[in-house]
């Protein structure tokens, strides 16, 4: 997947090119592209001066893959998150790919200019870009780690962490970025809380493989287990029907996926079906009761309060 050879490579100049829509609202800048030949990519950003957050949603007819060419490349730290679908990054001379799985994030610091994005046909993908004087001050110089990844970045030296799993107070922090329910100066306000607290959060997941706490990536079977209850969260599910179907006893697939992933497989399949619950309310074609039921809720006042502590916001303010 880190570059998708049997997929064609564009320049990203060719999707700007067919850009059919621009508005800003509030301080949300939006930007939609309809490629007559690879389909819709919507781009919504933010710029609080030292750092700039986007979010990449598409609805591609094909893979493919998008040259970039940035001069300020090597200026900024990247956040780069996997909401949904997978994508990778290619940098040929630094020979370096990384991928990203649904749900994943990585830290990337890229002293170069040119890069390639392998896209699948159905992805959200939120980037947050930070001005590398800007993030080194974030760092302490009395942590050992912390201050390696600030001597790295000073030296111009390339920085990648790895491949780690988007948790659920990270999922939260990312709502609150683009959905925030907020106007006017108290939205910037706390968007750029938000991305604070984004960044802390990741870095300190970095801090914990580097110490040795948990493992950077989950391990093959846990992964297959992930992508079965991506593709089949609104069944019925039990441990030991899924146990039973991989092969494992319940207690290793317990055990594994909350090493792996940290949550337990129910919270994660009630975290998929909030989400897609959410993406049903934005679609404003179903009232809440229909989108409780859809996602497996009997009474929609269930519903209703899962869906606010899970988003801190009720699903009728959503809709």
């Amino acid at each position: 997947m880190e570059f998708m050879k049997t997929a064609p490579i564009i320049p990203v100049d060719e999707f700007l090119s067919h850009t059919i829509r621009q508005q800003k609202t509030d301080c949300l800048q939006v930007t939609e592209r309809l490629h007559p030949d690879f389909g819709f990519w919507r781009q919504r950003s933010i710029d609080l001066g030292h750092i700039r957050v986007f979010e990449h949603k598409a609805d591609f007819r094909q893979q493919v893959n998008v040259q970039f060419t940035d001069h300020l490349l090597r200026d900024h730290v990247h956040h780069c998150m996997s909401v949904d679908g997978e994508m990778g990054t290619h940098v040929k001379h630094l020979k370096l790919s990384a991928h990203l799985n649904p749900k994943t994030f990585h830290q990337v610091y890229l002293p170069d200019q040119e890069y390639h994005l392998s896209m699948q046909r159905s992805l959200i993908n939120v980037h947050v870009e930070v001005k590398r004087d800007y993030y080194t001050s974030l760092l302490c110089d009395s942590e050992k780690w912390s201050a390696e990844m600030k001597q790295k970045l000073l030296d111009s030296q390339v920085f990648y962490t790895g491949e780690f799993q988007l948790s659920q107070s990270m999922m939260c922090a990312i709502y609150s970025i683009f959905d925030s329910p907020l106007s006017g100066s108290m939205k910037k306000l706390l968007i750029e809380a938000k991305v604070h607290e984004l960044i802390a959060l990741q870095l300190n997941s970095a801090m914990r493989v580097v110490q040795g706490k948990t493992n950077p990536i989950a391990t093959e079977l846990f992964q297959s287990i992930r992508q079965y209850l991506d593709q089949t969260f609104l069944q019925d599910h039990s441990l030991k029907n899924i146990a039973r179907h991989f092969g494992i006893n319940e207690f290793s697939l317990k055990k594994g996926f909350k090493e792996n992933f940290n949550t337990t497989v129910f919270e994660y399949l009630l975290n998929k079906r909030l989400e897609y619950g959410l993406e049903l309310l934005q679609t404003g074609q179903y009232c809440v009761e229909e989108v409780g039921s859809k996602v497996g809720y009997k009474y929609p006042n269930h519903f209703s309060t899962a869906f606010k502590k899970h988003f801190g916001i009720s699903p009728a303010q959503v809709r």
